[in-house]
């Protein structure tokens, strides 16, 4: 993303600024508030919003990568790859609820919207989304400020607050994420990325190959992290390149030592628990590797 361009909208001197409250229901459908806020409140979420932008400019950007990311690093996440996911929330923002029935605590994000037409009338809208700091503890505790060496408390119950941060970033048919994770509790993905990993392990190699394979599949769909990565190989061929020549595979196991049984023999391979299952898992990521100068074995974890 260019986020300059983001910057110089949410910049702007005649900027609309909206705030919305989003709530996903137990169905799995999402209700919008659309609340009226004072022009104050306007410009501190502006000044919030443009403060990330600026540490955000410069920043090393990369792919969103579902496996995670690293320190320091922008990731852009394929919009047309998530767009129903992102029109999903931004479709609610139309059609906002005037009422809603659950506690103030049980809003899931906030969205800052950023509009203003430019030169030739078109709007040019930016979206920054955040998760909800949970407030429950206020619910029967207090919360106050310190006035001239006096302690006064916040009479109000039931109050909705967050923080200076934003999670992504939505502009231009563009996806910038801030916080990795709160991209996926935002838009819901596991799901997704569960019927992703479902689909890779669908493959009849992995039957035919590895004996008690319906135990390794179990394990590995009841993990999260190994579904994430699994759900990655869906676009890829590599799933079951190792299975492909389990004698080149077995040269990988004896080098590095991993506890997996190899029968040449009968062309199979053996899973026996869970303590093995990260290493199948590597296997399918093709993530083993030797360096091209110094010949050293290693692990790509972000594979």
């Amino acid at each position: 993303m260019n986020i300059k361009n983001a910057l110089n909208v949410v910049s702007s001197d005649n900027i609309k600024v909206r705030l919305h409250l989003a709530h996903w229901s137990t169905g799995g459908n999402i209700k919008v508030i659309t609340p009226t806020i004072e022009d104050d409140f306007q410009k501190q979420l502006k000044s919030i919003v443009e403060d990330q932008l600026n540490k955000c400019d410069g920043l090393t950007q990369s792919d969103y990568n579902v496996v995670g990311s690293n320190d320091d690093i922008l990731e852009n996440a394929n919009f047309h790859k998530y767009k129903q996911h992102v029109n999903t929330v931004l479709d609610a923002i139309d059609v906002p609820n005037q009422k809603f029935h659950f506690a103030n605590d049980n809003f899931d994000f906030f969205i800052y919207e950023f509009c203003y037409d430019d030169e030739d009338n078109n709007a040019k809208k930016v979206f920054a989304f955040r998760r909800t700091k949970k407030l429950k503890s206020f619910k029967k505790g207090f919360i106050g400020h310190f006035v001239e060496g006096h302690f006064k408390k916040i009479i109000e119950n039931g109050l909705i607050g967050n923080d200076g941060l934003i999670d992504l970033i939505v502009y231009d048919e563009e996806i910038a994420v801030l916080q990795h994770i709160a991209f996926e509790r935002i838009f819901r993905l596991s799901n997704e990325f569960k019927e992703l990993a479902e689909k890779v392990l669908k493959n009849d190699t992995f039957n035919k190959k590895i004996i008690n394979f319906s135990k390794l599949k179990e394990a590995a769909l009841n993990n999260r992290s190994y579904i994430k990565r699994l759900s990655k190989l869906d676009s890829t061929n590599t799933a079951t390149l190792f299975l492909q020549d389990l004698q080149k595979t077995k040269v990988v196991v004896d080098e590095l030592n991993l506890d997996i049984d190899i029968d040449l023999e009968s062309n199979q391979m053996q899973y026996r628990d869970e303590t093995q299952l990260g290493n199948f898992i590597n296997l399918m990521q093709d993530a083993y590797y030797k360096t091209l100068i110094g010949n050293t074995p290693g692990l790509d974890e972000r594979r």
